[in-house]
């Protein structure tokens, strides 16, 4: 609370990170895969299981995991936000699924 900056020098990593991720991993799904496996794909390597890092971050760095756990906190707003925002632009990052129009 005494610190507000300190928030925003965890945020930029974290936007910068997940946005490098799901770009990554828009082109790669686009180039190689199916649209369904393509989707998947980015969902299962963007989508990382912050709970366990939270608890290895706590366990493994003592007094310094409370840091840890503010960044790892931080990236679970980031990661749900952005999570949503993709999945609103699926259709126009792979096109429609079938029997489904493409939306605006």
């Amino acid at each position: 609370m005494q610190s507000p900056e300190v928030l925003l020098t965890i945020l930029a990593p974290l936007v910068l990170l997940y946005a490098v991720n799901f770009t990554l991993s828009t082109l790669v799904g686009r180039r190689f895969l199916a649209r369904g496996d393509a989707i998947a794909m980015v969902y299962g390597s963007v989508m990382r299981n912050l709970s366990i890092a939270l608890a290895v971050a706590m366990n493994a760095f003592g007094e310094q995991g409370a840091d840890a756990a503010l960044v790892v906190a931080a990236a679970y707003i980031i990661q749900v936000q952005s999570a949503a925002w993709y999945v609103r632009l699926t259709d126009r990052f792979f096109g429609a699924s079938a029997g489904k129009p493409v939306t605006a």
